[in-house]
């Protein structure tokens, strides 16, 4: 949502929103995905198992990449226009997923109902991320997985300087895209426990959305968050790298 005005939202939905952010989405990555982008989806989502859930599914680049350990798959997203694209891929590819239309906020699924969670590139865009990552613990069965890959805050300080300058603009380009966001450090501060980090970046990207982040995450079982008060924490991080050396995921 890029205005709480519902008639500025509705002009941006019906005119932006529709025919260049959810109808140009996947032409804007292309060049990414082609030049590696997909590979790192496919190495992340290939280890969706059980009962799975994605959110804020967008057009749905994420589901050729799962695998047969997928038991169920049922895909949210709010943004009617996305939705409707995804809806028509699903149809076409004779995927067997089920649409949801729901704000990843609020998702309306008891506790405890899914094996794996996955979010590619959600918390750029939340307006709560923090609730967010709430919403999945709740979800994920105890010792279930979240499977995430983000563009995050550059940790280079003169990129992220520029991502500060340009965010107004590019706030309203990426239809409510944070650029500037540190997603690693929301994710640490919540109650999953990650498991694995991976730094890199996203390949072929302009210079305010190359810095990438990918990993697995695990919802505590309910004894460990009842006696440990494990917040954040996290077994394999690979180290933070300059532009020249994080070609790849690793």
């Amino acid at each position: 949502m890029i205005s709480k005005n519902r008639f500025v939202q509705a002009i941006y939905d019906a005119t932006w929103g529709r025919f260049v952010f959810a109808g140009a989405y996947e032409w804007f990555l292309k060049t990414a995905e082609e030049a590696g982008l997909a590979d790192h989806r496919q190495q992340l989502i290939s280890q969706a198992r059980g009962r799975t859930l994605e959110i804020a599914t967008g057009t749905g680049l994420n589901l050729p990449h799962y695998s047969d350990a997928v038991t169920e798959l049922v895909l949210t997203e709010l943004y009617p226009p996305m939705a409707a694209l995804l809806r028509a891929k699903v149809a076409a590819a004779d995927h067997r997923a089920e649409v949801v239309e729901a704000a990843a906020e609020n998702l309306p699924f008891p506790d405890g109902s899914f094996d794996t969670v996955v979010g590619t590139m959600i918390l750029c865009t939340a307006e709560k991320p923090e609730l967010v990552l709430q919403e999945i613990s709740r979800v994920l069965r105890p010792g279930g997985q979240y499977l995430f890959l983000e563009h995050i805050r550059n940790p280079d300080p003169k990129i992220a300087k520029k991502q500060d300058r340009i965010q107004p603009a590019w706030y309203l380009f990426g239809n409510g895209c944070h650029c500037n966001r540190d997603s690693v450090e929301t994710l640490r501060q919540s109650s999953l426990i990650i498991q694995e980090l991976n730094y890199g970046q996203i390949p072929k990207a302009w210079t305010i959305i190359e810095a990438m982040v990918s990993g697995r995450a695990q919802r505590a079982s309910d004894r460990e968050q009842v006696t440990s008060g494990i917040v954040g924490s996290r077994a394999v991080e690979q180290p933070v790298c300059s532009s020249a050396q994080c070609a790849t995921v690793s």
